[in-house]
């Protein structure tokens, strides 16, 4: 079980508890949490809860993509910086994605080939894999997909360590 606490820092409380990483080594992460202090208690019992119901779950080699966005919104868009519709933006984005067949792909089988072609799925339109007919998105609709998925692959190499390198680094917007 995961040790935690909370804590008052201005008129906010934020929880905080401690984790694994890949090395075994134990590590704190700490996440804003609401200005009620049983509130913010409540949802660190609920992220102990389901980190320990995770934990154990996938191994690097079975991660799909869409395991992989799950990890990345939870663990570094939800506590970012950004503003609340970046994060909404970017949420909606991510079911997006997941609903497309490439969500289903191991993580470890997906190549910049796959992602230059849904990237110019997006960008110039066409037929769908399950034979729908796909609108090209606007500039704005791209940059957001590809934000999404650089940042998630970035955060898939490192901390997480599941990929060695971030095939995004090779897709061209062609828009």
């Amino acid at each position: 079980m995961a040790k935690g606490s909370v804590r008052k820092k201005g008129k906010k409380w934020y929880y905080r508890f401690y984790i694994e990483d890949e090395s075994g080594n134990r590590i704190q992460k700490e996440f804003p949490g609401t200005e009620s202090k049983a509130e913010t208690e409540s949802l660190l019992r609920k992220a102990m809860e389901d980190y320990d119901n995770k934990k154990f779950i996938a191994k690097n080699e079975n991660v799909t993509l869409s395991d992989m966005l799950d990890m990345w919104v939870e663990e570094e868009l939800k506590p970012s910086s950004l503003s609340n519709g970046t994060v909404m933006a970017y949420q909606a984005t991510v079911r997006r994605i997941k609903q497309h067949p490439i969500g289903k792909r191991k993580l470890r089988s997906v190549t910049a080939d796959h992602l230059q072609s849904f990237m110019d799925l997006l960008s110039f339109g066409g037929t769908k894999p399950d034979g729908t007919v796909a609108q090209p998105l606007s500039i704005g609709g791209i940059r957001q997909y590809s934000a999404v998925l650089q940042g998630a692959f970035r955060f898939a190499v490192f901390p997480k360590k599941l990929i060695s390198f971030n095939p995004m680094q090779y897709v061209i917007r062609r828009n």
